[in-house]
């Protein structure tokens, strides 16, 4: 049997090499019973998904992985148990936050906040001029909450690309990875 689940690959695992670029690698549901199976801060279970759902639907439509935008916002956030990710700044990836007090970029709705995520994101991935329009006005909108210097642009089209120039850490791309495996072992 070709469609038997014995005989079917298994995925491969997402590594610090896997492209930003890509269909899901797992469903919401699994990224929703990673976060709803820990604490995550002042967050409802329906709050949780909410926030995964934004993403679900923010990331595929231009072309992101929601898996990998997902897994970024989990380690930036301590899966939503952050100071910064808790109303009223709703900041689901660090964006602003240098360790100088108060310096942190806050967002007035989870859509906003994974809107702006999101294309700050799709901008590390893709160098300036090669978007589509949906991606061009996805990086716009996230771009007016905090500017993106030009030699950012384009240098994360893998994970990858985001140690050292996202987060300093230069470990970044084995932790997002990580996550990123944790989430797909959930069972659904």
């Amino acid at each position: 049997m070709t469609g038997d689940r014995a005989t079917q690959a298994a995925p491969r695992p997402v590594t610090p090499r896997s492209q930003l670029h890509a269909a899901a690698r797992a469903p919401a549901q699994r990224a929703e019973r990673y976060l709803l199976a820990g604490p995550h801060g002042e967050y409802s279970d329906d709050d949780v998904r909410v926030i995964v759902g934004h993403y679900y639907k923010t990331a595929p439509a231009v072309g992101l992985d929601p898996l990998l935008v997902v897994a970024q916002m989990v380690l930036e956030t301590g899966a939503l148990t952050s100071f910064w990710s808790q109303r009223p700044r709703r900041n689901p990836a660090g964006i602003g936050v240098t360790g100088a007090p108060g310096a942190g970029l806050s967002f007035p709705s989870w859509k906003t906040a994974v809107r702006a995520h999101t294309g700050r994101l799709l901008a590390y991935s893709l160098p300036s001029g090669t978007e589509n329009e949906a991606q061009a006005q996805l990086i716009a909108e996230a771009l007016a909450f905090r500017p993106l210097p030009q030699r950012l642009r384009g240098v994360a089209p893998r994970l990858e690309g985001l140690a050292g120039t996202w987060a300093a850490d230069p470990q970044y791309a084995v932790k997002l990875a990580r996550v990123a495996n944790d989430i797909r072992a959930q069972d659904v």
